[in-house]
């Protein structure tokens, strides 16, 4: 455990005064020459009183310091979690850090998007846009396109049906009606994929390959469409039979399956899988006929085509007819139509909802903006550069991806906590603080604290993978916001008792803060 005052801190406190720096005197009332008595001590006696006076203050700050230290790791202990296997940095609004081995670097797990978040907002701003773009490729004559249909990736993760949960294509059948207007009915040539934007591979080399179909491992790259996944739509059970349909309609997936209704509970058990690089998806096992609808998400092999498919499917289904002809390129690009979504409003999803796509896709266009190429190296690269410009005590900082999927991310709890001060400082702090989960209210914090006073008070990224429990954000106290970070990294099997080590830390803080208010005591 280490008790540090506000003298070794990131911030300039070169201009603080003796006094003012632990908040014993706002400001002293001096009178003016002509008004002002001899004094009755020598100046050398209250220059003596005055350091005596501040090293009791120092002194009590330490010892709360310690104490408090001393409690929250108790409150680890306590749930059977070793001490070695906690970290924790917290800032009180006296300036007073309270932490626990908060220099070890430890796998962040989703608290790097706390990362990628701030980085992007620091560095490119709220409004920064992210663009997709449709062109033709060749004139019009005749309501023929003598030519190709180009789609332009900028590596928005966010064409999707979230804000239309029952037409996940919504934002792209505007284009089959601006494509219309310009007088076109028939498409000589092919649809197009332009993805330069972000190169390198989709995945990255340190996820569980067992686990890349599954949602949380979507891949990511230039063009990104539905969260790069396809959604199995599974039940109601009619006349004894299973129904299964995908959404959005995708004409390169194949279903099969050997999936059974059941009538015990108890045997309600089935899977859904995607082999390799193929589009098959393969669904098995017993589903309870009193189930209802479930939806499970399978991600697609190959970002790009899934987006051309799709979308040629719906030229298709919308009356224009496309030849697929290969016609030799247009020396002009003529723009038809574009999506584009602000950076800022992609962060709810990616912070409340911890959405994996949109922290990778945000920290590859990151990259690709800072002069980068726009893969998952490139990302580390930069937001390394960035923790390093800002911050002290880097050296052991590992990035790997955007996600915080990979194991092989270490961050320090001291790290992300700045990282939650430096955004109170910042003029984009609110929109940081306003896409985090709100205890008891929303996200992946919804079921946390609730009923209790910190219940709408912590706004906090959560993480988890297998063995690493994490969680980084401001805690509102009556005397100002407490950034905070605390990381649990060890045997596996623990997340409950490290969910509820932390749950119990911020309340031992909040309770620790009150009492030290004058007039305020909770027991």
């Amino acid at each position: 455990m280490v008790m540090r005052d506000r003298t070794d801190l990131v911030t300039d406190t070169n201009n603080l005064s003796l006094l003012d720096e632990h908040n014993v005197v706002g400001s002293l009332e001096v009178p003016s020459p002509g008004a002002r008595r001899p004094s009755r001590w020598p100046p050398l006696f209250l220059i003596s009183v005055l350091l005596v006076l501040q090293l009791f203050l120092s002194s009590s700050t330490i010892v709360f310091a310690g104490d408090l230290a001393s409690q929250l790791v108790s409150e680890a202990t306590r749930l059977k979690l070793l001490q070695k296997e906690i970290s924790f940095s917290f800032k009180l609004p006296d300036g007073t850090v309270v932490e626990h081995l908060s220099d070890r670097a430890r796998a962040p797990a989703s608290c790097m998007k706390l990362i990628v978040a701030a980085a992007c907002l620091d560095q490119l701003g709220a409004h920064h846009l992210l663009q997709t773009n449709l062109m033709r490729m060749g004139p019009v004559q005749d309501g023929v396109l003598e030519g190709d249909l180009l789609v332009v990736g900028g590596g928005d993760p966010a064409i999707c049906g979230r804000e239309n949960k029952d037409d996940p294509l919504w934002e792209l059948r505007p284009w089959c009606a601006q494509i219309r207007s310009q007088g076109i009915k028939r498409i000589r040539g092919r649809i197009l994929a332009d993805v330069r934007y972000l190169e390198g591979p989709a995945v990255h080399p340190d996820w569980p390959v067992e686990q890349l179909l599954r949602w949380y491992c979507a891949p990511s790259g230039a063009l990104n469409l539905n969260d790069n996944c396809i959604d199995v739509v599974i039940g109601p059970v009619i006349e004894g039979d299973v129904r299964i349909k995908i959404r959005p309609p995708q004409p390169l997936v194949r279903v099969r399956s050997t999936l059974v209704p059941c009538v015990n509970k108890k045997d309600h058990l089935y899977r859904v899988d995607r082999r390799g690089n193929g589009w098959e998806i393969f669904v098995s096992g017993k589903f309870l006929n009193t189930s209802g609808v479930r939806t499970e998400w399978v991600t697609v092999p190959d970002p790009a085509d899934n987006f051309v498919s799709i979308f040629l499917q719906m030229l298709r289904d919308s009356g224009i007819e496309v030849s697929g002809v290969n016609i030799p390129g247009a020396s002009r690009a003529v723009p038809i139509a574009s999506i584009k979504h602000s950076l800022g409003s992609r962060l709810p999803v990616m912070l409340k909802n911890s959405q994996n796509l949109y922290a990778d896709s945000l920290a590859r266009v990151l990259a690709k903006v800072r002069g980068g190429d726009g893969s998952f190296s490139s990302a580390a690269d930069e937001l390394l550069r960035w923790i390093q410009k800002r911050f002290k005590h880097t050296d052991e900082i590992v990035i790997r991806d955007g996600s915080g999927l990979s194991r092989n991310n270490r961050l320090t709890a001291n790290v992300l906590r700045q990282v939650v001060e430096l955004g109170l400082v910042s003029d984009w702090g609110s929109t940081l603080f306003d896409s985090l989960p709100l205890a008891g209210i929303d996200g992946t914090l919804e079921k946390r604290l609730v009923k209790t006073p910190l219940q709408g008070k912590v706004r906090a990224k959560t993480g988890t993978i297998n063995g690493v429990v994490s969680l980084a954000g401001i805690l509102d106290s009556d005397q100002g916001p407490v950034p905070f970070c605390l990381i649990y990294q060890g045997r596996r099997g623990r997340t409950s008792a490290a969910r509820d080590w932390q749950d119990r830390t911020l309340l031992r803080v909040h309770r620790a803060l009150l009492n030290a208010t004058p007039g305020r005591n909770e027991q």
